[in-house]
């Protein structure tokens, strides 16, 4: 397993965490606004909720593979837990084959359209894959600082070694 597979997969795996993570909360803590400091464009909102936090996680992965395959901006938005792992089983997946086979290719500096921008964009394979692994790094910790305040248990949480060193 090379580093960029190593990223996506960690990524991959942290996600279903944060939702299993999520899941040991009472339901009012889910969606009650996050102040945010300093303020951040990582998320929808300006004050995300953990749910929304957590679905922002999965769209990303759902949004970029189909900007990638040149498909329309998934719709889909279902955000209970079992949709959220459902959700992440099929766009985690797909994102990390897409991943796979750019680097298989060895095609991390060629251009694709993204349509699904207003108006549409131009990336790098290269510069689409750092994004997202970068910007859903920085959406981790302040997902895991959320669940922590609201009394889950986050050890083990947020470190690749963890999941490396993880049985599953």
């Amino acid at each position: 397993m090379d580093l960029t597979e190593r990223l996506v997969e960690h990524n991959n795996w942290i996600t279903g965490r944060l939702i299993d993570t999520a899941e040991q909360l009472p339901e009012s803590a889910l969606d009650e606004p996050v102040p945010l400091d300093p303020p951040s464009t990582a998320f929808f909102e300006a004050q995300p909720s953990i749910r929304s936090m957590l679905d922002r996680r999965v769209f990303t992965k759902e949004m970029w593979s189909a900007a990638i395959a040149g498909r329309p901006a998934p719709e889909e938005r279902d955000t209970s837990f079992e949709g959220l792992r459902r959700r992440l089983c099929a766009a985690g997946r797909e994102f990390a084959e897409i991943v796979r086979g750019i680097r298989d290719r060895q095609a991390w500096d060629t251009a694709f359209v993204d349509a699904t921008c207003d108006p549409p964009e131009t990336f790098t394979f290269g510069g689409a894959v750092a994004h997202v692994v970068t910007w859903d790094s920085y959406r981790r910790q302040v997902l895991i600082g959320a669940l922590r305040e609201r009394g889950a248990d986050t050890s083990g949480l947020g470190d690749p070694i963890h999941w490396e060193r993880s049985e599953d």
